[in-house]
């Protein structure tokens, strides 16, 4: 993993080896606050030590995001995509902490964690990301507005569609498929049935690079998503904007003392 972590590193960005301690101008003061994390207790942190508090950050690019979640999960997989994109960028653009971040701590998501099939691994990386940069209640909020959106969006996006017909992301090192692929709605944030009905929809199974690729697509669609709701949070503009649908806020409403979550109810079990 260390290999494929530099191998990309040099593809994708050169910029953030120019960084490998400094702390980008703008936001030296934000990532010199070294807060404690231990509520009700004073704690002192060895110089250098990434701060248990949320590090800073700054306004950045989806597209870049995109391309860099998709060059990823060709790399090491889908739960490394969103979060290496999000992290090499602030590496750039701020240094100090992210800097100190093994990029590699999300490999362990592909194939919903290591080929179970549970949440998605695009998923996990990019609450990941997230969560080294929002405060825990702000990051409950977007993680909860990303695997919502999730749900029901058609991957891979129109955007990702393009690019990949054009040959325009910037994995190359074994080629990508270049077509347009068909989309799907997963209803769910499991691994699992999000490419189980790709697959019945598409007919590529499993192994194929067309599946392979449709997951590269929607790992950049997912880094781009997640950097979209950060610059909405960074400027004061987020507002959540996903609800359960009528049919599972029903069954929660006898079920809210026995049963945690916010996935559609009838995507495993029969109404009643």
């Amino acid at each position: 993993m260390a290999d494929l972590e530099k191998a990309l590193e040099k593809q994708v960005s050169r910029r953030s080896f120019l960084k490998t301690t400094g702390i980008g101008l703008g936001v030296a003061a934000g990532a010199l606050v070294l807060g404690t994390g231990v509520v009700g207790a004073q704690t002192t942190q060895a110089p250098g030590a990434v701060p248990e508090a949320a590090l800073p950050y700054v306004e950045l690019d989806p597209e870049d995001a995109r391309l860099r979640g998709h060059a990823a999960y060709w790399k090491a997989g889908c739960s490394y995509g969103p979060f290496y994109a999000v992290v090499s960028m602030l590496r750039e653009k701020v240094g100090g902490p992210y800097n100190q971040i093994p990029l590699r701590m999300l490999g362990y998501g592909r194939g919903g964690v290591a080929n179970w099939g549970t949440i998605c691994g695009a998923l996990n990386g990019a609450a990941a990301a997230i969560n080294l940069v929002a405060p825990d209640a702000d990051t409950n909020k977007l993680v909860s507005e990303l695997v919502g959106w999730y749900t029901g969006f058609a991957f891979p996006s129109k955007e990702a569609n393009a690019i990949g017909v054009a040959g325009g992301f910037k994995y190359d090192e074994k080629p990508y498929p270049k077509l347009e692929l068909v989309t799907s709605v997963s209803d769910s944030p499991l691994c699992h049935a999000s490419n189980a009905k790709w697959i019945a929809k598409s007919g590529f199974l499993l192994p194929t690079n067309e599946r392979k690729e449709r997951c590269a697509r929607l790992t950049g669609d997912v880094a781009a998503k997640a950097v979209e709701l950060l610059n909405a949070w960074k400027a004061g503009k987020f507002v959540a904007t996903f609800k359960v649908d009528d049919q599972t806020a029903s069954c929660l409403s006898c079920h809210a003392e026995d049963q945690e979550g916010k996935m559609a109810c009838v995507s495993c079990h029969e109404p009643h």
